[in-house]
């Protein structure tokens, strides 16, 4: 796993180590849990992917037939938590299936991209991140605080290198790294020169599918059985009397069609009918135009 600050190079390390792997035989997987940049899919997914060959000379970039991708909807954890623990956990859960039914997946290993946000829940991430996946090494860029953390919070088995920050890395500000996420996005419907894609659109009527969202803040009353859901996180003080705040994280509720749902982006869920393994379930990328 690869651990640091934002703009030390741990995307460019990444591809560095699993094109090295791959030049010696070996598949590895990338498993991307950078939300924020999105170098596999689409910026607020996560994803692994199986590499074969080293990353292409003129794009810098793996190819992206032989991928899992799973939806959070965000481009922080701090969004939803514990909705990214759990797609972390499902995701772990599933890299262990294949390396079960792929012998070749199971000695090439993975490498792990993870965000730049560090401090708090970020630093909490990490650990999850690390915990889930059984993580033996963790390389830390440029940064000894997070160093002694996780010697200190991980297991004793677990070996933490630091390292210095990559060369030629420069800062990125907030605009560059928004552009390149609607660019990232761009790509992944029309393609990147000299693969261009032909994408076609196509009308379903809202009465043939189930829009739905995940996370909500739920309240509810201390001795009655019902739920009142809103969508604004309040303070317990502003509460009515009697009830009281219940973690809708993860919780699935359905959404009527509206203006708002204009030109954004949903997931086309691959779960079963159960609405529980909606979180948990990879899936894909789909515009919603109308």
């Amino acid at each position: 796993m690869l651990a640091g600050a934002t703009d030390v190079g741990k995307s460019t390390l990444c591809r560095l180590l699993l094109s090295y792997a791959a030049r010696l035989g070996r598949q590895p997987c990338l498993v991307d849990c950078d939300v924020g940049q999105g170098s596999v899919s689409i910026p607020g997914s996560l994803c692994v992917l199986s590499v074969e060959r080293p990353a292409d000379i003129e794009t810098g970039e793996f190819n992206k037939q032989a991928s899992l991708v799973y939806s959070y909807g965000a481009t922080t954890p701090s969004d939803n938590f514990k909705l990214y623990t759990t797609v972390v956990t499902s995701m772990a859960a599933m890299f262990r299936e294949r390396c079960t039914a792929r012998p070749a997946t199971k000695s090439g290993g993975c490498v792990i991209n993870t965000c730049g946000w560090v401090e708090g829940q970020g630093y909490n991430a990490l650990v999850h991140v690390a915990e889930a996946f059984e993580v033996d090494v963790v390389l830390v860029l440029d940064h000894e605080r997070l160093t002694l953390d996780l010697q200190r919070d991980l297991p004793k088995t677990t070996e933490i290198v630091p390292l210095p920050k990559s060369g030629g890395v420069v800062a990125r500000t907030r605009e560059f790294r928004r552009r390149n996420r609607e660019d990232a996005v761009r790509e992944y419907f029309y393609g990147k020169r000299p693969h261009l894609l032909s994408p076609f659109s196509f009308e379903v009527a809202f009465s043939d599918i189930q829009i739905c969202k995940i996370g909500v803040m739920v309240t509810q009353h201390r001795r009655q059985h019902f739920l009142f859901i809103s969508a604004p996180a309040v303070p317990q003080s502003a509460l009515p009397l009697g009830m009281e705040k219940v973690d809708g994280s993860v919780l699935l509720v359905h959404e009527e069609p509206t203006k708002q749902l204009s030109h954004t982006i949903v997931s086309l869920s691959m779960a079963n009918s159960t609405e529980e393994d909606v979180a948990s379930t990879p899936s894909a990328g789909f515009p919603l135009h109308h």
